[in-house]
């Protein structure tokens, strides 16, 4: 369990230290490493799902700790990690510190979706950016000033961005912002626009939307990458926007009306569709290859890591593709719908939001399962041997059993 052995050298060498009066002479004193940085739902812009410096549990899991004493929180999405704190959205902002779970602050509210950390220079602190089933939010990061002898907590909210009416058959699921080179882009909850809003503020730098008069359903997360903005719609619509102004780029209608989020590679943009995965050339969106599954994906999203596509099929599938060609490497037994991630060579993905399936990424084994006490669970985040995820009333941290 690597996050425990480091844990255990530190506190020796602190000891030790103590028992000596103090560091050798002459020797160099080492600065703490920084944190692990996960600081976005899908870990970056580009929506890979992938961190290529984080470490995971290879083997069976064991809650390392949870917190559940907040009455309010109820999460169903990813929670982050940036600058040594957790933040978890779920009828409020929750920070906690990853290493014991102990609440920093929290403030309730509408908030949704996975936060995003987007810098805010005219403040001490970054913007967390988050939706809800209506609007987009910019949060204070710190969290503001407590109000004494209450759980209150003022200056937590920054600004209130776009928003629109749910529609008839009730709010959709808030989509996750995600920020590059310091501003957001979020599609507008319960709309049919997409925005780029800037950070301190919340202000409008641009605004687009479908030109396509049947498109009836909000746009998808967003991926970032090499100054386009990648976004997808129903039915079948893709579209690239230059990520400083909104102009389009390049259109495009695919045959299969459901698709997914994108995911941008150097090698090209990656849709889901119902039946299908799909690579598009980043510059026109022309089809470079076509990797037919059978399948029968309604919510999954793929993770990219180290030149391999993850995905389900919500048969009974997860399928690893090679990113240059679509050629099928492994297929390993999975049923359910899931949204991988990527570290350290395993693949941690969540079925359905019951069971957490650790695997190989090299060869699809698989290394363990865990089973939750409380469902949904959300897509995890990995840490420094550990992973972080949402639990509905809960938060929790789990690391390899000892």
């Amino acid at each position: 369990m690597p996050s425990t052995r480091r844990r255990l050298l530190a506190s020796a060498g602190f000891a030790l230290a103590g028992a000596v009066g103090g560091p050798v002479a002459g020797a160099q004193s080492e600065s703490p490493p920084e944190p692990v940085s996960w600081p976005m739902a899908r870990y970056d812009a580009a929506g890979t799902a992938h961190h290529p410096s984080a470490t995971g549990p290879r083997g069976e899991v064991e809650v390392a700790w949870s917190h559940e004493s907040t009455d309010w929180f109820q999460g169903t999405t990813s929670p982050i990690s940036v600058g040594g704190r957790l933040y978890a959205a779920g009828g409020g902002l929750l920070a906690l510190d990853p290493e014991n779970g102990e609440r920093a602050f929290g403030a309730s509210g509408p908030y949704q979706s996975s936060p995003a950390r987007a810098p805010a220079a005219i403040y001490e602190t970054a913007t967390l950016a988050v939706t809800t089933p209506t609007e987009v939010f910019g949060l204070n990061e710190g969290g503001g000033i407590g109000v004494p002898l209450t759980d209150e907590r003022l200056g937590v909210e920054r600004w209130r961005g776009p928003g629109s009416k749910p529609g008839f058959f009730g709010p959709p699921e808030p989509p996750s912002p995600v920020v590059a080179d310091g501003t957001i882009y979020s599609p507008v909850p319960a709309g049919d626009s997409l925005v780029a809003l800037d950070s301190e503020s919340g202000h409008v730098r641009w605004r687009v939307a479908f030109d396509d008069e049947e498109t009836s359903s909000s746009f998808q997360r967003p991926a970032v990458r090499d100054g386009l903005v990648f976004a997808t719609a129903w039915p079948g619509q893709v579209s690239a926007y230059r990520a400083e102004s909104g102009v389009r780029e390049w259109h495009r209608n695919l045959d299969e009306q459901m698709i997914g989020p994108p995911v941008a590679t150097a090698e090209g943009v990656i849709v889901q569709t119902r039946e299908d995965v799909r690579l598009l050339d980043p510059a026109d969106g022309s089809l470079l290859w076509d990797a037919g599954l059978d399948a029968n994906v309604t919510d999954s999203v793929p993770a990219v890591a180290d030149g391999t596509v993850f995905v389900a099929d919500e048969l009974a599938s997860m399928h690893a593709l090679d990113l240059a060609s679509g050629e099928v490497l492994w297929t390993t037994p999975f049923d359910g719908k899931t949204a991988p991630v990527v570290a350290d060579g395993v693949v941690y993905a969540v079925r359905s939001g019951f069971e957490l399936v650790g695997l190989d990424a090299a060869s699809g084994e698989r290394l363990f399962t865990y089973r939750p006490s409380q469902m949904p669970l959300s897509p995890p985040i990995v840490g420094d041997g550990r992973l972080y995820a949402a639990n509905r009333k809960r938060v929790i941290a789990l690391e390899e059993t000892a």
